[in-house]
């Protein structure tokens, strides 16, 4: 029995042994599978593709006969300036078909401003060249355009019989498309708040919010009986009064109270306004502060032709083409405006004189 018992454990050792081998092999793949490998060299993802710049000749509509100066060096995007081109365009296609009117309707709100110059003849429009601001520089918006024009009959100083060379400045505001579009030898600095000297501001602002004053006595422009045209006339005064080189001040009902205002209306235009109820003004009522109504502003389109100061006199003369269009083709009014300085540095208006007048009204933007 016991050698029985030997031999069938020695026959189920074998047995087992036969297993074991057996499954050693698989252990061994499965564990060499569980491994890591090495990985193969990663596909490199291909850098992606820059955006073709956009060709300014072919998105403005120019031949490549013109020259484009681009001060960005790659539009990804389209110009500001694309409206304006297409205005500027239409604007020469309809005054070389006679079509005046339809040429004073991109540029003016004035019916007829352009009736003045039905008998010139315009025989050629030839764009030559293009600056154009990019991103980078100050003023994206902006563009100039270099052109000739070719005039064979014309009654008008401003267009020459002949070929001569113009240019235009090109911007993209709401209100208006280009600054001026004059002959090259009279381009213009039109009036503009970021450029001027502080009395030219305050003439700016005068013309601009208070367009009717004249001569030297400013009570009637200012004081009225009826509520609705005194409010008015207290809200330009103190747009005026901003720009009016007054000493600055916080803004507190003290500072900028009823009484303030009097003393700065009388120290600016000479004119007492005690006896006015100011208390009905709507931002005095909202703010206990006589301030300009908060609203987007407006402006005359305008240049100025001279800017003196008379030492002796203490005194500025600031005169200034008002125009009738956004161009500076047509001048509405040349207003003269002499201004004194106070002691404390701020301006007093002396005198309001016309110069010259058309008869057309003044072109007016606004916000």
């Amino acid at each position: 029995m016991k050698k029985y018992f030997l031999i069938c454990l020695a026959a189920l050792c074998c047995l087992a042994g036969c297993q074991v081998a057996q499954q050693t092999p698989s252990s061994q793949s499965a564990s060499s599978q569980a491994q890591p490998v090495p990985s193969a060299q990663p596909t490199p993802t291909p850098a992606p593709q820059s955006e073709p710049a956009i060709d300014l000749h072919e998105w403005y509509d120019l031949p490549e006969t013109v020259e484009i100066t681009d001060a960005y060096g790659k539009w990804l995007e389209a110009p500001m300036t694309t409206r304006s081109m297409e205005l500027l365009k239409s604007l020469f296609e309809n005054a070389m078909a006679g079509k005046w009117e339809e040429a004073g309707e991109l540029v003016s709100s004035a019916p007829g401003v352009f009736d003045g110059l039905q008998n010139v003849k315009i025989d050629e429009f030839t764009i030559t060249r293009m600056d154009i601001s990019g991103p980078e520089t100050l003023s994206p918006e902006q563009a100039m355009v270099y052109f000739d024009l070719v005039v064979s009959e014309s009654d008008s100083e401003l267009f020459q019989v002949g070929r001569t060379s113009w240019v235009a400045r090109l911007i993209e505001l709401e209100s208006n498309w280009a600054e001026y579009i004059l002959p090259a030898d009279k381009a213009v600095t039109t009036c503009n708040y970021d450029d001027m000297e502080p009395v030219e501001m305050f003439c700016f602002r005068l013309a601009s919010t208070l367009p009717d004053l004249q001569g030297t006595d400013f009570q009637q422009y200012l004081k009225f009986s009826d509520a609705y045209e005194q409010g008015a006339a207290v809200d330009a005064a103190c747009v005026v009064l901003e720009d009016a080189n007054l000493p600055e001040v916080e803004y507190t009902p003290e500072t900028r109270g009823i009484p303030a205002f009097c003393e700065n209306m009388e120290k600016v235009f000479g004119v007492d306004m005690r006896d006015v109820d100011l208390t009905q003004y709507s931002e005095y009522q909202r703010t206990g502060m006589v301030l300009p109504t908060p609203r987007g502003g407006k402006w005359v389109y305008a240049v100025t032709r001279e800017c003196t100061f008379d030492q002796a006199q203490n005194c500025y003369t600031v005169t200034m083409d008002l125009y009738a269009d956004t161009i500076c083709w047509m001048v509405s009014r040349t207003v003269q405006y002499t201004v004194s300085v106070n002691e404390d540095g701020s301006f007093r208006l002396e005198e309001v004189k016309d110069l010259y007048s058309s008869g057309l009204p003044m072109e007016v933007g606004s916000i």
